[in-house]
Order: C-alpha cells, then structure tokens, then sequence
C-alpha cells in the first residue's frame, strides 16, 4: 500500500516523538549544570521530529507550484496569472 502523506497514524507517531523529546529537554533545562552539548542535542533532535511531522502533512501539490515573483503567493508552476494580485506572469522557457 502506497504512503499517503495524510496519514493520521504516522503523524501522531511523529507527534508523540516531538512530545517525547520536548518532555525530555525540558528534564534537561530544569537540571541545567552545564550540560550545554546535551540540551543543543535535545534541541537538534526536536526540531528533527518536527521536521518528519511537516514533511508528513506537506500537501505533494506544493512541489509543482512557485512563487509569484510580485506577491510570493504560490500558484501553479505554468499559470499566466496569480490570481492573488492579478499580475501576469511569464511562462518558465522550455528546457
């Protein structure tokens, strides 16, 4: 069976990870004594879990949208015209 990137299971397991990893570096901050190296490691791991849940409810059909170049609105990567500011928009050359 194929991933779907909205997958409720594999987002709460993530989400219990980050829950996890906060729980332990809050541990870490309230003890303190100078353990910088492992309270920058608790947080480079958070952000880790944090990373995996985003990539998880990233919607795929942000890969094929830009940037408007007039507003940044995201729209799609052929389109004429943003119809957030209603600029027209050149289309990318053919490579």
């Amino acid at each position: 069976m194929e991933s779907n990137a909205f997958d409720r299971p594999t987002i709460e397991k993530y989400l219990a990870t980050v829950r996890e990893r906060l729980r332990a570096l809050g541990v870490l901050l309230e003890t303190g004594n100078g353990k910088a190296d492992a309270i920058r490691a608790a947080v480079a791991s958070t952000v880790g879990a944090v990373d995996d849940v985003q990539s998880c409810i990233t919607d795929p059909r942000e890969a094929t949208r830009v940037a408007c170049p007039f507003c940044g609105t995201r729209v799609m990567l052929d389109a004429t015209l943003c119809l957030s500011c209603w600029h027209h928009l050149v289309r990318p050359a053919a490579s």
